[in-house]
């Protein structure tokens, strides 16, 4: 599963979790929600894509 992490002035502060795993529709979502966080948290935004393994 693809994660993506909120790191706000080099802290973690949320993770974003994509419901569907295509990779079409996760680039979509990840814009739509990068445009939230940027609204949410104001400063240095940095997303970092992991893998997370069940």
């Amino acid at each position: 599963m693809i994660v993506f992490d909120v790191v706000v002035d080099g802290e973690v502060k949320e993770t974003i979790k994509p419901a569907n795993q295509r990779l079409k529709e996760i680039y979509a979502y990840v814009q739509l929600e990068s445009r939230r966080v940027q609204a949410k948290y104001s400063g240095s935004i940095y997303l970092n894509r992991r893998m997370e393994y069940k």
